[in-house]
């Protein structure tokens, strides 16, 4: 099984997130992703993550205490008040956030006044336009995946973020060096775990009426999702969109 930082690894690498530099990443929740680029930045470097939730922020703080990484910070606040007295940046990051954000035009917009000229821009957004799909039927993975997409749709997120990306950064100016997709499969031996993700989501999919926990039944899905799965099956579940650009101010 590939883990589900993998695209998110390499997104980071390939756009040039280095020794040294000093990142901002939006919507940091627990700290995903600022410990990815932490080793990418090294000691020298530093990364910042910002959060609307105090809770996130607390898990990221006892995370980073945890495993000494000392080259991480967590800070709690909203875009873009709480970064001007934390830059300037030489990076900005961000996962599955621009999607939730009511304007990531002006947000970015916001955000790049702190970016150095040259700076970059790396985000990696879902998309649903595209999915669920196979070419045989398999009706409890469709369900699962459903439940996922109604239940970000219902929160308010731009379920068409990873397609709208291009446009974005053209309207913010910001100079698209890359942009990318990948299928997220299952099967095969290369399946993220969708029982791992419902189980995170549980509590958003039952506040939104969107399925019951018996409906789920969580402690017997992934045996079931198993079940329908063959062993050449190819599921696709997601795809994952990857940009990256530069400051040209």
């Amino acid at each position: 099984m590939i883990t589900p930082n993998t695209f998110t690894e390499n997104l980071l690498k390939d756009a040039g997130i280095s020794i040294g530099m000093k990142v901002l990443d939006i919507g940091c929740g627990n700290g995903e992703v600022s410990f990815l680029v932490s080793k990418l930045v090294g000691e020298s470097g530093e990364v910042i993550g910002v959060d609307v939730s105090n809770q996130a922020i607390a898990s990221g703080r006892k995370r980073a205490e945890e495993s000494k990484t000392g080259n991480v910070a967590f800070v709690e606040g909203k875009i873009p008040e709480v970064i001007s007295t934390l830059g300037p940046f030489d990076a900005v990051v961000g996962r599955r956030i621009l999607m939730y954000l009511a304007d990531p035009v002006e947000t970015l917009k916001s955000i790049k006044k702190f970016i150095i000229a040259g700076g970059l821009f790396v985000f990696q957004e879902s998309d649903s336009t595209m999915v669920p799909y196979s070419q045989v039927p398999m009706p409890l993975h469709d369900k699962v995946v459903n439940w996922i997409w109604k239940t970000v749709e219902q929160e308010g997120a731009n379920i068409h973020m990873g397609f709208n990306l291009l446009s974005l950064f053209n309207k913010v100016g910001i100079s698209t060096d890359h942009i990318r997709a990948e299928p997220i499969i299952q099967g095969q031996g290369t399946h993220y775990s969708l029982e791992f993700i419902i189980r995170a989501m549980l509590p958003r999919i039952t506040k939104h009426n969107v399925a019951t926990e018996a409906e789920i039944d969580v402690d017997t899905l992934e045996q079931r999702l198993s079940n329908e799965r063959s062993d050449d099956t190819v599921y696709i579940s997601d795809m994952a969109f990857g940009i990256w650009g530069h400051n040209s101010d």
